[in-house]
């Protein structure tokens, strides 16, 4: 049985080589979305596999008006955020290295959060 983060890594070694885009060496990617929403504001986290290291990457998207935010954690203390209250945020892009990581996606006008499945 494999992991779900060597799946991942195979699961992006395929893409890459089946799609043949074209891209040079070590630029190609896959990316799979693990989805943190609540009414008012849609939200996740991608988690991409690209230069032979896994990547996170934290964003949510304002569905009506409301401010919304979405906060980026790591168990080794790494972090970032960002916020909207029109349009789509994204946080800093991280390096994901035999860690834990996940998002917090929270409509900061009602006070509903919703956390994403962990990587």
């Amino acid at each position: 049985m494999i992991r779900k983060r060597t799946a991942v890594r195979l699961g992006a070694v395929a893409v890459a080589s089946t799609i043949g885009l074209g891209l040079s060496a070590g630029m190609a990617s896959a990316s799979t979305t693990y989805g943190a929403n609540v009414p008012g504001c849609a939200g996740g986290m991608v988690v991409s596999y690209y230069s032979g290291h896994d990547h996170v990457q934290g964003y949510v998207t304002s569905t009506s008006g409301n401010s919304c935010s979405v906060a980026l954690q790591q168990s080794n203390g790494g972090s970032s955020s960002n916020w909207t209250n029109n349009g789509t945020a994204w946080t800093d892009t991280l390096l994901d290295a035999g860690i834990t990581s996940y998002v917090v996606v929270c409509n900061m006008d009602t006070g509903r959060c919703a956390t994403s499945a962990s990587y």
